[in-house]
């Protein structure tokens, strides 16, 4: 679904808004006037200068089209969990060949990831409000990520002849 630049900038401030109750909440914005725009959220919880518990990094990559438009080109949704030591994040982008596949990471970690580590999960597509609810849920509860939960990005299949363990 593509956004006119005044439905953006209202998205933008609706999820400020959204976010901002959680804890120390940065937004950065680049790249208005372009043809590629970062929009990032970054929220410590739970802030007022106590000890960070979690940190989440929500960031949304849009790219205009002919129209004017914007349209969402990735997203990485990023969850860590500084006492069990423990990432989740949602990321939808390229992998190899394949366009825009949505997927998990889910793995043991000290501080958010900037790149991609190769250990994809299968996920669904989500809106960074959906992920939040998530990780804010985990928070509230105080539980750690079940990276159990998740299966492999990819699906082996068998192969005609191999030993299915009968």
């Amino acid at each position: 679904m593509s956004l006119t630049s005044g439905q953006l900038r209202k998205r933008r401030d609706r999820i400020e808004d959204y976010l901002d109750v959680w804890g120390d909440l940065r937004i950065t914005d680049d790249g208005a006037a372009g043809d590629r725009r970062l929009i990032a959220f970054v929220l410590e919880a739970p802030g007022q200068d106590l000890p960070v518990e979690i940190r989440a990094r929500y960031a949304e990559y849009y790219r205009r089209q002919g129209s004017g438009d914007w349209l969402i080109a990735k997203y990485h949704y990023e969850y860590l969990d500084i006492g069990h030591r423990r990432r989740l994040a949602y990321h939808m982008h390229d992998i190899g060949s394949r366009v825009l596949v949505p997927h998990a990471h889910c793995e043991p970690a000290t501080e958010l990831e900037e790149g991609e580590s190769p250990h994809h999960l299968r996920a669904v597509e989500l809106d960074l409000r959906e992920a939040h609810e998530q990780f804010m849920g985990l928070y509230a509860a105080g539980r750690e990520p079940d990276c159990g939960a998740f299966l492999p990005l990819e699906v082996p299949r068998m192969i005609e002849g191999e030993d299915i363990g009968r």
